[in-house]
């Protein structure tokens, strides 16, 4: 029994290792090399220290509660809005050959278009605030939640239809128990997509006219050569990206069962 004890915290202790050590490593091996640079004769305001970025981090002076607030409305709002309508349109489309062939090469179009060249026009229409960065981070984070949710729902195998066709199930009962379970891994690949992307769009957004955000306050501290606060909101928004990417692996992990039983007897 005593053995068997210590050959199964092994396997635990290797399972933690595997699964939260290595993806910290490279991390930890960006921040020593980092540091290492830092050291060198390179000035301050070109290649701040990571104690320099801390010391930012804790000032007051750049009101980061808020600046981070602001951006995670934006975020949020513009993932929301990708996910509620990317998923609604993905269904409709797939739902209907007549929709698709109408609709489809619109939305190709129009995805084609550069968002940042659009995003001043954006600005026109809704003014200042908050409201046009999170239509410029729907605008990017859509297309990707739209198509691949379509993709899987056209990706059932015929053979689960015909059955289902068979007993005469009714169409709308065909998406809900075949179609839209068996695209799940689609429609969530493309919610984790649209997680970075959104945060790309809001930050689009602040940089082209806002003055509440992390892109405003990396202009802010541009104008004052404060490389360290710029860093230090560099640092915020890839967190920020990291925490919606997490939320998503989440839901992931609630919405699929199976998949999450697959994983847990591939680590046996």
């Amino acid at each position: 029994m005593y053995v068997w004890n210590v050959k199964y915290l092994v396997k635990r202790g290797l399972f933690v290792v595997r699964d939260y050590g290595l993806p910290a490593l490279p991390f930890l091996l960006s921040l020593l090399i980092w540091w290492a640079i830092s050291l060198s004769e390179i000035p301050e305001y070109i290649l701040p220290s990571p104690l320099g970025v801390v010391q930012e981090l804790v000032s007051p002076r750049w009101r980061w509660v808020s600046q981070i607030i602001a951006t995670s409305w934006e975020v949020l709002g513009g993932f929301a809005a990708a996910a509620v309508l990317g998923v609604a349109l993905g269904i409709a489309v797939s739902w209907s050959d007549y929709l698709r062939k109408t609709l489809m090469p619109f939305i190709v179009f129009f995805n084609g278009m550069p968002k940042v060249a659009a995003a001043p026009l954006v600005l026109v229409w809704f003014g200042y605030g908050i409201l046009p960065n999170i239509a410029i981070s729907f605008l990017i984070s859509f297309f990707p939640v739209l198509l691949n949710t379509a993709r899987g729902l056209s990706e059932v195998p015929y053979e689960m239809i015909e059955l289902a066709l068979t007993y005469h199930t009714p169409k709308w009962k065909r998406y809900v128990k075949i179609r839209i379970p068996y695209a799940l891994p689609y429609i969530v690949t493309g919610l984790k997509l649209a997680s970075i992307m959104s945060v790309t769009g809001a930050i689009v957004g602040e940089f082209i006219a806002s003055e509440k955000g992390l892109a405003a306050l990396i202009i802010q501290a541009q104008s004052y050569l404060e490389t360290g606060a710029m860093v230090g909101a560099l640092l915020w928004i890839s967190a920020l990206a990291m925490v919606l990417y997490g939320f998503v692996n989440l839901a992931e992990w609630l919405s699929m069962p199976w998949a999450r039983r697959r994983g847990e007897g591939e680590r046996r």
